[in-house]
């Protein structure tokens, strides 16, 4: 795979476990560079950086723009931040995650972390945000190019798209973990999910957004999104479908039910796959029971989920 992309005339995506955008915006004295996330850990951020390098002259770092605040999507923000000075724009829900980093893992975790969870993979070093972004905000650069922010609800607390157009109308959306790709979602059927109602929502949003590119973080860039967004459709529903049938079964504490919906999918879960899926687990009980589909009792010092008949 290349190393860097072009989608449309200066709007880039360089491939990796999370893809990062470039937007180029030309004047008399080089070339302004906008990042839409800048990796996982400083040593995705100096990958990129080479990249950059290689493919670019008399560039300047004007900003990371981050879709939202996991570790993976701004683990590279301090390095550019300190190397470069570029500003760090963050939505505004997200902007606790990144200022207090120890958050993330705390929020998986449901408490004080583990100190396995105490590190770059969950804990993206410091860097501050200089700007927040808002969902419908519209930036115009002096070259006709544009950027707006469009809602993606679900994923975590604030998630925002970016819809970059230019002057004659060819567009590039980048859909954050809005969307996963056909091959992600089929290694892993249970991405992180925060709420399950507006990651299925945000889904059908995604089909009605019209662009010339789709990008979502993990996976590759497609020029339709359809198909993409019904795979991932079909994977929530179908855990949705698990959970039901267990729970119709027999009353189950969350741990127990982590347990049953991993053995279902075939899943040998790890520290991480534990704590990541065990909170989206967590967030679909809350959805099934909002929804009506499941309840729950205290029992013998238990929180004992059931189905609803």
């Amino acid at each position: 795979m290349a190393d860097i992309q072009e989608l449309i005339p200066d709007v880039y995506v360089i491939p990796g476990g999370t893809n990062v955008g470039v937007v180029r915006i030309k004047s008399e004295s080089g070339c302004a560079l906008y990042l839409i996330d800048s990796g996982g850990s400083e040593k995705d951020a100096r990958k990129i950086e080479t990249i950059l390098n290689a493919h670019f002259t008399d560039w300047q770092l004007r900003a990371v723009i981050n879709t939202h605040s996991h570790a993976d999507h701004s683990g590279g923000n301090a390095y550019f931040a300190e190397k470069t000075k570029c500003g760090i724009w963050m939505p505004y829900l997200e902007k606790g995650s990144v200022e207090n980093t120890l958050l993330q893992p705390s929020i998986a975790w449901g408490g004080f972390p583990l100190p396995e969870l105490r590190v770059p993979y969950y804990v993206p070093a410091y860097a501050e945000p200089t700007h927040i972004i808002r969902a419908e905000d519209c930036v115009e650069f002096s070259d006709g190019k544009k950027i707006r922010f469009i809602a993606l609800p679900g994923h975590y607390f604030e998630m925002l798209g970016l819809m970059c157009t230019l002057p004659d109308g060819k567009c590039a959306f980048f859909a954050g973990d809005a969307v996963f790709g056909k091959k992600f979602i089929a290694k892993f059927s249970i991405p992180f999910m925060f709420d399950v109602a507006s990651f299925l929502d945000t889904l059908k949003k995604l089909c009605s957004i019209s662009a010339d590119w789709y990008v979502p973080s993990h996976g590759d860039a497609v020029t339709r999104i359809d198909e993409t967004a019904e795979m991932n459709q079909i994977a929530v529903l179908q855990t949705i479908s698990c959970i039901i049938k267990i729970l119709k079964k027999k009353p189950h504490t969350a741990e127990e039910l982590l347990t049953e919906v991993a053995n279902a999918n075939g899943i040998s879960m790890k520290l991480a796959q534990y704590v990541l899926i065990g909170c989206t687990l967590r967030s679909f009980l809350t959805c099934l029971y909002e929804k009506g589909h499941i309840t729950y009792e205290i029992a013998d010092n238990k929180m004992l989920w059931k189905a609803v008949d």
